[in-house]
């Protein structure tokens, strides 16, 4: 049970709100993109897209709308589009120093009774309802009952909190933890993301220079994914931690984006979209078989999602453009530009 403490805090992610609201004006006014022509397929997309701080052009007269889509590119469009879908400019804020974490108690008194930082050490077991021992004694009369848990790094705006109930535990004999011994808190956490399955301090500092991963740290800090057991196990096919040689540094800024993963990625990123068409039918997508079967068949309730031809198949493995991307962004962030039923 005992794991280094800065594998923990540089690993967790810290969460904000998701209320969603009005999207932010920007100021950005569309510069007409010489490649996107007024009252083309894609020129409104593009256009709101644009102003609304969520893409850019590849240069100051031209969008290339049918250049494929990077997977570090799309990473940057996921964690913008979740800014805006929870009130922001479309922003992707900086990364904080991962040197610095910190895991705070305070009572119910709002009173700091014990304080960590990465150069500690303290047991805990990281289950559904993670919990935190942080005295070596079966009953501890000094720690109150219940405590507010805050994790966060130095000089950054953002603070995960969570309530904690005390709780004892002396381990019998014969059991995996005989003669455990101690005295912390139970953290109530449904989605088990308190501290299961995080990136670690290592992950942090080997990416922290790809020019992409502040996007990628901003949607782990934000509850939205795990950075590794997620967002690079599925762009890699499962191929990374297990000796296929897949390095996210390189490949993402250098693979193009498949269908498949941008429906994964704006499906956690959108927020909740109205169901306008309740049947639908994709057949290239099996709800039992084909990944990521639910989030690519809610889209398409939504009226995100129409397919790559008349069939309605959806073509996960198919490459993306920037145009398909700006158009079925542009329908996230404005409803009325969603497909309904006979659209």
């Amino acid at each position: 049970m005992k794991r280094i403490l800065g594998a923990i805090l540089t690993a967790v992610f810290l969460s904000a709100l998701s209320i969603p609201c009005a999207a932010a004006d920007t100021g950005r006014t569309y510069p007409g993109f010489s490649d996107v022509a007024e009252g083309s397929a894609s020129y409104e997309a593009v256009k709101l897209c644009y102003e609304r701080g969520l893409m850019n052009g590849v240069s100051d007269t031209a969008f290339n709308p049918q250049g494929k889509l990077s997977i570090a590119q799309l990473v940057v469009l996921a964690a913008r589009l979740y800014n805006l879908q929870n009130g922001g400019g479309g922003t992707v804020p900086d990364l904080p120093d991962l040197r610095q974490p910190y895991l705070r108690f305070y009572d119910s008194e709002g009173n700091l009774f014990a304080s960590f930082n990465s150069a500690q050490e303290l047991q805990y077991n990281a289950g559904e309802q993670p919990y935190i021992s942080l005295s070596n004694a079966s009953d501890a009369p000094d720690l109150p009952e219940t405590c507010k848990l805050e994790i966060g790094f130095e000089d950054y705006g953002r603070v995960r909190s969570f309530e904690g109930v005390k709780e004892s535990h002396e381990s019998a004999g014969g059991t995996m933890h005989q003669g455990f011994v101690g005295t912390g808190y139970r953290f109530a956490d449904p989605e088990a993301r308190v501290f299961a399955a995080l990136p670690n301090r290592t992950l942090m500092e080997q990416f922290q220079e790809a020019w992409w991963f502040p996007a990628a740290f901003y949607l782990g800090i934000e509850n939205v994914l795990n950075i590794e057991g997620e967002l690079f196990y599925r762009a890699s096919g499962g191929n990374n931690g297990d000796g296929g040689g897949y390095d996210p540094a390189v490949r993402f800024s250098k693979d193009n984006a498949a269908r498949s993963l941008f429906a994964w990625l704006v499906d956690l990123t959108a927020g909740e979209l109205e169901v306008l068409n309740e049947t639908v039918d994709v057949p290239d997508v099996n709800p039992d078989e084909t990944q990521d079967a639910a989030a690519i068949l809610r889209l398409y309730q939504a009226g995100v999602l129409t397919g790559v031809d008349q069939a309605g198949n959806f073509g996960g493995e198919r490459e993306l453009t920037r145009a398909q991307a700006a158009i079925m962004l542009a329908r996230v962030l404005d409803p009325a530009l969603r497909v309904r039923p006979g659209g």
